[in-house]
């Protein structure tokens, strides 16, 4: 069998990739192991069958020769998931992926959630998708293979329930709507509103999370009396992506063909510990008073080994992996795209 960390060194793929493919049920779940003496101090590793290395090598050749998601599932028999689904970052390497993903999501009852509703109905109508401004926001779970195999199987289930019961009010308060993402994430979609800013929209809502994830951290360790602390890495990115409308027996659901996705999950595969990374490009399309009342930045290490915030730049997230206190995240596919660190986005200007 292959650990989860050679599995990715051999295929060259990210772990938000191998992460996406057991989702889709293409590639099989790990199964979590102590781990061996050249392992060094991890805690528990994922193994996976030998066979799995040539079944992500046939994947990638799959994808480069044009299958979608959908089509490689159906070739290996995997059933198709619902209809809250991300198809995440597609080919591996350094640099940006540039294929689009598709994300489908179900919305929330909000006032934004009605006009994207309206604007993919009547797209369908006119059998045309609609262009549309959008902020895509991506949060993962850290350590949920950890965390999976320390708790019970339905006390896991009840964790993420708990997490998507608390943050869905948040993305609705500020005229979001959320879908799935693999690896027990989850992604929120930020359309134009009347008044406001859907990308202000999108940063309230991400720092709110933050704090509302430190209250569900507490009440679990004080439910299992454990020191574990649960965080949810967040990602941001913001876009014009083509929307269209789908039909199933539930109504109408919409897609998002959307490179934004891949952006978003690539800063929230490079966060740590519950942090908020934004890109340049979502940051340089706010308003000069929005940018100015927000805090953030990069902490940077200095000679004697301290890290010092630097506020208002960005780093390319690569390079800047290894000067981040504590452990690093997995930069995978993130290291050309600048991000910068959110700290601080001041209340009462969300809508």
């Amino acid at each position: 069998m292959l650990n989860s960390k050679e599995l990715l060194e051999q295929t060259g793929i990210s772990r938000a990739t191998l992460n996406n493919y057991i989702g889709w049920g293409i590639v099989p779940k790990p199964e979590v192991l102590p781990p061996g003496p050249q392992d060094g101090d991890a805690p528990r590793l994922g193994y996976f069958p030998d066979e799995t290395l040539a079944r992500i090598e046939e994947i990638q050749r799959l994808k480069k020769e044009g299958w979608s998601m959908t089509r490689i599932a159906a070739h290996y028999g995997a059933p198709l998931p619902g209809p809250v689904v991300s198809e995440n970052v597609s080919s591996a390497g350094p640099a940006i992926a540039d294929e689009p993903s598709l994300m489908r999501v179900v919305p929330l009852g909000s006032a934004a959630a009605a006009a994207m509703l309206a604007s993919p109905a009547d797209a369908e109508r006119r059998r045309l998708p609609a262009l549309t401004e959008v902020a895509i926001l991506v949060a993962e779970l850290q350590h949920s293979e950890r965390i999976w195999s320390e708790l019970p199987a339905q006390e896991y289930f009840e964790l993420i329930s708990h997490i998507w019961s608390t943050v869905d009010p948040i993305f609705k308060r500020h005229s979001g709507t959320h879908g799935k993402h693999p690896a027990d994430g989850m992604v929120g979609c930020f359309l134009p509103v009347p008044a406001g800013s859907h990308l202000w929209n999108a940063l309230v809502a991400a720092h709110e999370m933050k704090t509302a994830m430190r209250r569900v951290s507490k009440e679990w360790q004080l439910r299992k009396a454990w020191s574990t602390e649960l965080y949810m890495n967040v990602g941001l990115d913001e876009g014009h992506e083509w929307l269209g409308s789908f039909k199933s027996a539930a109504g109408l659901e919409f897609a998002a063909l959307a490179r934004t996705l891949n952006h978003a999950a690539q800063a929230s595969a490079f966060s740590r510990f519950g942090a908020i990374w934004a890109t340049k490009n979502l940051i340089g399309k706010l308003s000069a008073e929005e940018r100015q009342s927000l805090t953030y930045g990069v902490r940077r290490k200095t000679g004697d080994g301290q890290h010092l915030f630097v506020p208002a730049v960005f780093a390319n997230a690569g390079p800047l992996a290894g000067q981040l206190p504590g452990e690093s995240g997995r930069t995978g596919q993130a290291q050309l795209l600048p991000v910068t660190e959110i700290v601080h986005v001041p209340a009462g200007k969300g809508r």
